[in-house]
């Protein structure tokens, strides 16, 4: 009998300890196994990665964009010019390269003065042994097909040079994950909508990249505003602008849709100097 009490009474207050409310972080937060999958997908440098080749399609903005790398400091380090042109299977550092150093010359390459005498001119002796012939080799000779080279497609892009941005939202819908810096998953914002609804320019700029070649992205949109900001949309169901194509705020440049994924989201970043920086600071819902 005394056993029974004392269970009853454990019972009890057991059912009369408050519950710990749920903390809203840990509302909805179980992770969806096929997102989960996609994040994995997202691309990042690793820390001793310093190099990048070239793949059919890709451009200078895209493999920036890929890297977290500006498109000017990838085309400094390789010593591209504009138009920016790049070939598949071509070798780009992603890191600049290391300073020259200066040069020494030996003691054998110095160069020897004799003093004048009867007023002639000085003739400069080297101290190096001259060669035993001094005629040129000759060069092996190569086909024209061996040396050409079909580099891919470049967008020439007039840079805009409006300063004065005035971010619009990009369409309708309540935001599903925030940006977080340190989550290589969570570069930009992720916003939730019907599939097929309308996503616009979140301000006037000119296309840089309209496709699909970045992985985890699916069928993706990057935007240049101007020397400093690119924006982008990814995870679209169809694009409805092209590469090199001017677009002005709020025109529609895609509708929303799951590529890449398996939820109907638009995933929206904007870059500053090639970095992902945390669209909620430039763009209000």
């Amino acid at each position: 009998m005394r056993i029974l009490i004392c269970i009853i009474l454990i019972i009890n207050l057991w059912a009369c300890t408050p519950k710990r409310p749920a903390r809203v972080d840990e509302i909805n937060t179980k992770p969806h196994r096929t997102q989960t999958k996609s994040n994995d997908r997202h691309p990042i440098r690793k820390h001793n990665q310093t190099t990048h080749q070239v793949s059919k399609g890709e451009s200078l903005y895209s493999i920036g964009f890929k890297y977290q790398v500006d498109y000017k400091k990838l085309a400094a380090y390789n010593n591209i010019k504009a138009p920016y042109q790049i070939y598949p299977k071509q070798i780009l550092r992603l890191t600049a390269p290391p300073q020259q150093k200066v040069f020494k010359p030996s003691k054998e390459s110095v160069v020897q003065t004799k003093p004048l005498s009867n007023n002639k001119p000085v003739v400069a002796q080297s101290t190096t042994t001259p060669a035993a012939s001094t005629k040129p080799k000759p060069k092996p000779t190569t086909t024209a097909s061996a040396n050409q080279k079909t580099p891919n497609k470049t967008t020439v892009v007039k840079t805009p040079t409006n300063n004065n941005l005035k971010w619009l939202w990009p369409t309708d819908g309540i935001i599903r994950t925030t940006f977080l810096a340190s989550n290589p998953a969570r570069k930009g914002i992720s916003i939730s909508g019907k599939e097929g609804q309308a996503i616009k320019a979140a301000e006037a700029g000119v296309v840089v990249y309209s496709g699909n070649g970045l992985l985890g992205y699916g069928e993706l949109i990057i935007i240049k505003h101007n020397e400093q900001y690119l924006s982008a949309y990814g995870h679209n169901k169809s694009l409805k602008v092209k590469e090199g194509e001017s677009v002005t705020r709020g025109q529609v440049i895609a509708e929303l849709g799951s590529t890449g994924t398996n939820v109907n989201n638009l995933h929206f970043e904007i870059r500053k100097n090639g970095k992902p920086v945390n669209p909620l600071d430039y763009v209000k819902p």
